[in-house]
């Protein structure tokens, strides 16, 4: 039994929907108003013996108990695995068991020296001088609290000494970081006489530290080195702290250091995190991903500043979703184009001020700030023309070379229209002209530097074999994929394979090829099981030639289309038959048209799968 299986098993899904939404029991049903749309009738039904939902009103989707958590929080898979399991008492091994072990006692360390640290800053008279820089920067004592912010003697063995006291060894320092070996094999304390701020992943473990001097001492700022547990390229420090207020917001302001994020949460921003004071990485916004479409960059605004919000914005523009759209090609025929799914947004800071500074004096301003940030491309239309001269043609040529290219991204046709009009005004030449740029189509996009830098990354009822034996298809030929396209995520009633779909989905539209090895690396931890288990699948795959595995594919989903539909029919059915003694409800009239309407579209998916079918029989 594999852990989802495990945690189905021990979750009962009347119980978590109705923490939502109250239930009515109805036969061996439970109805309620759909928690996911305004609706004056019950539309949304929860089969409590297969454990799954589905509202047959606006939204009309279902799926299983992850599938509801995922929807209603805005949760990724693993996040809502992950609440299910705690629920369900049931643990997630992140590693095997041995690795599990050490990395537990490496979390142990970590937490034992950050509480140790901040008991420094509190008592010792060594960190007057830390005490002091915080007063100066007005952060109160709950703030210090609740950051852990703490203070490293200077001393070469000080914490070496404490650390070994409570029974950690030298060897488990070093792998977490927090001691420097020399060549003669002896060891030093890495942070010496330093404000230390815990660096924390989105469980609240600690995996680090970032260390500011107070001094004059180099580096200003000193942060852990790479460890089993950190990465600075794919931690944003703060997380843990604002991912409910990202998520709830819609929205994730990315600043560069410690101290703009704790002043931001302390003056109420908690929708802030730093990118520990580097350009932000894609594995950063992986994080991010999992919690919202829209990202705003609040970086210094001096050149450097300027500078790191246009590398920041490119990296997003290279490492975020994309959605296939139709584009015209004339003659009748129709391309497809990759728009960004993402919303990228720049807060231009004023002169001279850090988002810190700028909160504590001047609260209102930073509220104005996050609340109209200045979109993608009007940040690239200033920024990237303030060198031109744009009454000279070859400047003009420049200037259209360098935003073409970005209007062609937006994936909203009338604010695409915006950006065509405002450019053909700012170079002075026919708008058709610009447009026609724009509609050009472009060449697929090949795996990039940025993109090599992604991270390594009993149930009542079981999982459909339909949507199991899809996706081992669609694994092992993804270029078949557009050949499926007509399938959407409401189709795989599970959670799981809803979630790897969309992942396998979206990951084979980015590149002109397939890289299993980064796929996975990519997805989900809590999805590498059913990767696993779908890539050894493989060896059932069809040993026919290609045209076939490609109709093979085609079989498969207009199968998984035709079981959904009857299901849904069958619900429908009995939901229509306990309404017959009661009056018509308000979505009656809805009901029967949905019921029409699958009953048109499982008689045109019998007649695909007839066709393919007879093909497939002609072949031999």
């Amino acid at each position: 039994m594999s852990v989802v299986d495990d945690v189905k098993s021990k979750i009962d899904i009347v119980d978590v929907v109705s923490q939502y939404v109250p239930l009515k029991k109805a036969g061996r049903l439970f109805k309620a108003n759909c928690p996911f749309h305004d609706e004056k009738t019950p539309s949304f039904v929860v089969y409590p013996d297969q454990g799954t939902w589905h509202c047959f009103g606006a939204c009309n989707t279902g799926g299983d108990v992850f599938s509801f958590v995922m929807k209603k929080e805005n949760l990724d898979f693993g996040e809502a695995l992950r609440r299910l399991a705690q629920r369900a008492g049931v643990e997630l091994m992140r590693e095997t068991p041995g690795e599990d072990a050490e990395r537990k006692r490496q979390r142990e360390l970590l937490a034992t020296v950050a509480a140790h640290y901040h008991s420094l800053l509190k008592q010792h008279p060594a960190a007057q001088l830390a005490r002091e820089y915080l007063a100066r920067r007005f952060l109160k004592p709950e703030t210090i609290e609740t950051f852990e912010l703490g203070f490293a003697l200077d001393d070469w063995h000080a914490t070496e000494n404490f650390l070994t006291s409570k029974g950690f060894t030298a060897r488990d320092l070093e792998a977490v970081g927090l001691v420097v070996t020399r060549d003669d094999g002896k060891h030093y304390d890495r942070f010496r006489g330093r404000l230390m701020f815990p660096i924390r992943n989105r469980h609240s473990e600690v995996i680090g530290f970032g260390a500011r001097t107070l001094g004059h001492d180099e580096p200003k700022y000193l942060n852990s080195p790479q460890t089993p547990l950190f990465d600075k390229s794919a931690t944003l420090y703060g997380l843990d702290l604002a991912q409910d207020a990202i998520r709830a917001q819609n929205l994730a302001v990315i600043v560069e250091g410690y101290m703009d994020v704790i002043g931001a949460h302390q003056g109420g921003f908690k929708n802030v995190v730093a990118s520990l004071g580097t350009a932000l990485t894609p594995r950063q916004l992986e994080l991010l991903k999992r919690l919202t479409k829209r990202y705003a960059l609040a970086l210094d605004p001096d050149a450097a500043g300027a500078a790191a919000t246009q590398r920041g914005l490119q990296v997003a523009r290279e490492a975020l979703d994309r959605k296939a759209v139709p584009v015209p090609m004339g003659a009748g025929l129709i391309g497809f184009e990759s728009r960004l799914e993402a919303e990228l947004l720049v807060i231009a800071l004023p002169e001279g001020q850090d988002p810190d500074e700028l909160i504590h004096a001047d609260p209102q301003k930073w509220i104005d700030l996050t609340t109209h940030p200045e979109p993608l491309v009007d940040f690239y239309f200033r920024v990237l023309t303030q060198d031109l001269d744009l009454k000279q043609a070859r400047d003009k040529s420049v200037a259209a070379q360098r935003l073409v290219p970005i209007i062609r991204e937006v994936g909203d046709a009338v604010q695409r229209a915006h950006y065509t009009q405002q450019l053909a005004r700012l170079v002075q030449v026919a708008e058709q002209t610009i447009a026609q740029q724009v509609a050009e189509k472009q060449p697929a996009p090949h795996l990039s530097a940025r993109a090599a830098e992604l991270p390594p990354k009993p149930t009542p009822w079981p999982v459909s074999k339909r949507e199991e034996h899809l996706l081992t298809l669609a694994l092992h030929m993804p270029e078949h994929l557009p050949r499926v396209a007509f399938l959407e995520a409401e189709d795989f009633a599970d959670g799981e394979t809803r979630a790897f779909f969309l992942a396998l989905r979206d990951f084979a539209a980015l590149f002109d090829f397939f890289d299993h090895a980064m796929f996975r690396s990519v997805l989900d931890e809590s999805l590498h099981p059913l990767y696993d288990r779908l890539h050894a699948n493989e060896t059932i795959a069809p040993a026919v030639a290609e045209p076939d595995l490609a109709r093979e594919i085609e079989l498969a989903a207009y199968r998984l289309r035709a079981e959904r539909d009857k299901t849904e029919l069958g619900r429908l059915e009995v939901l229509l038959r306990d309404q017959a003694a009661e009056p018509p409800p308000d979505d009656a009239h809805a009901l029967h048209a949905r019921v029409a309407f699958l009953l048109k579209r499982v008689a045109e998916t019998q007649k695909a799968l007839s066709a393919r079918t007879m093909l497939k029989s002609h072949a031999f």
